[in-house]
């Protein structure tokens, strides 16, 4: 390898293998450098047309304006007006407990008024159990052998019982 010291290093100063491998890291830099512009210039155009999509024709203020018009109902019932930004989402959790307070008492008085209902329709069971057993004790009264006697002898008929000889199964 001889050099000369006024002109830079020539293809002639390396063997072949060399001069192989630095061509081509020369061309893998040449590529590299040529991808980085192709991904700067994307990037640039794609900055462009995030610009042009947003970019409708309101400004920031107008869009603050328009959502707060939007937001103003659920202002007034959240009280948002009220409430720092920072609190507005543990309200919402506040909201929800509300809600389930809510739930809870109208489940219990629920449960006291099924109660009731119950105990009412208990109490006419047992009115109409009770009614059951007198008409039951009524109609046995009517129908024991006395009564059956007197009825007969009303009616003119005599009621005379089975001698013990004819039966065929003594008890």
């Amino acid at each position: 390898m001889t050099r000369n010291n006024n002109t830079p290093y020539s293809r002639n100063d390396y063997d072949s293998a060399t001069a192989s491998r630095i061509e081509r890291e020369v061309i893998i830099l040449e590529d590299d450098k040529e991808a980085q512009d192709e991904e700067l210039h994307d990037e640039d155009r794609e900055e462009e047309s995030d610009e042009e999509l947003y970019d409708d024709g309101y400004d920031e203020a107008e869009e603050e304006e328009i959502r707060r018009k939007r937001e103003k109902p659920w202002m007034i019932i959240t009280t948002g007006s009220i409430l720092t930004d920072g609190t507005l989402p543990y309200y919402r959790y506040f909201i929800a407990i509300a809600v389930m307070c809510f739930v809870s008492i109208f489940l219990t008085f629920m449960s006291l008024n099924a109660d009731r209902e119950f105990r009412k329709r208990e109490k006419y069971a047992s009115t109409l159990h009770e009614r059951a057993v007198l008409k039951e004790e009524e109609r046995y009264s009517l129908s024991t052998k006395s009564a059956v006697v007197k009825r007969l002898k009303e009616n003119g008929i005599e009621l005379t019982d089975l001698s013990k000889e004819s039966r065929l199964i003594e008890k």
